[in-house]
């Protein structure tokens, strides 16, 4: 009972800072610290019944016809064809270094905005000749 007062004095004094920066009228705090208190004092002493599903019918057939667990010798083994961490690295970096050295070329073919757009005309006027040929 005590850690639960301590608590709800911890959460108090906490909300209390948090509202201390949001509002700034006394009374109006203090009545929302002592709201705040009350709800969870209130929710601490809500008893909840302890369940034992195990007495419940539904679930007493399945609980006998549980069988038998599986053993841990049992469990797969660990695959030994796995590289070590030196390995795993050095394939990291060499993938690195060729990602590094990858030189892209300059010598690209760059067209002018008019040839992109006359290219682009060609191309709306080569769907539009599709259109025009579908038997719709």
């Amino acid at each position: 009972m005590k850690k639960l007062r301590d608590l709800v004095g911890y959460l108090a004094h906490i909300g209390a800072l948090t509202m201390d920066g949001i509002m700034t009228f006394k009374s109006v705090r203090n009545l929302s610290v002592v709201a705040m208190a009350g709800l969870l004092s209130s929710c601490a002493s809500v008893k909840i019944p302890d369940f034992d599903f195990m007495k419940f019918p539904e679930f007493k057939k399945d609980a006998e016809n549980v069988g038998d667990f599986p053993k841990v010798e049992d469990a797969p083994q660990a695959p030994k064809n796995v590289r070590s961490d030196d390995q795993w690295d050095a394939a990291a970096k060499n993938i690195m270094a060729e990602r590094d050295g990858l030189v892209i070329p300059n010598d690209i073919d760059a067209k002018t905005d008019a040839e992109i757009k006359r290219e682009m005309q060609n191309l709306r006027d080569e769907v539009d000749a599709y259109k025009k040929d579908d038997p719709e």
